[in-house]
């Protein structure tokens, strides 16, 4: 199953909200990034401004995925699965699609860039930089929309379950 057959068995408030959250990332990693290659040592109004506008976009990306993965329900079919063994073991067919994996996957991958940054920024003598802070910006964006596509998709990935 892939994301495109996924996508239609959203509410669509979730998918206006995941929509959202998309956007808010894609443009607060765009002003992140901009900060991080052009900024110097000191930072003018403007580029202040726009790694304000980098964090609001966070918080706005990170509101909005919250939200959308709370107000989808889970997927009806789902019942624990219980075999002879007492294990709670899948059936064949039931695990998780390879795309939807990857966005999990790319959360924590992220996750570590952030907190390489975030490491490297506090090691410096005069504190974390401008520069620092701003690929962490980017690098949590990411975590958090990989993340949290994933939990709302998790939720509709249909799950068969026999006794």
């Amino acid at each position: 199953m892939t994301i495109g057959e996924l996508w239609p068995q959203l509410r669509p408030l979730c998918r206006a909200l995941a929509l959202l959250g998309w956007v808010t990332t894609a443009a607060g990693m765009a002003a992140g990034l901009s900060i991080a290659v052009a900024g110097g040592t000191s930072l003018s109004p403007t580029v202040q401004a726009l790694q304000f506008f980098s964090a609001v976009s966070m918080g706005v990306a990170v509101l909005s995925f919250v939200a959308a993965a709370l107000l989808q329900p889970q997927h009806r079919g789902w019942r624990a699965v219980d075999h002879e063994g007492g294990g709670g073991a899948p059936e064949p067919g039931t695990e998780m699609p390879p795309t939807l994996r990857s966005f999990l996957l790319a959360a924590f991958a992220l996750l570590a860039g952030a907190v390489v940054f975030a490491c490297a920024g506090l090691v410096l003598r005069n504190g974390p930089s401008a520069q620092s802070v701003a690929f962490c910006q980017v690098f949590l964006l990411g975590a958090a929309a990989s993340g949290f596509t994933f939990m709302l998709f998790s939720k509709v990935v249909p799950r068969h379950s026999g006794n």
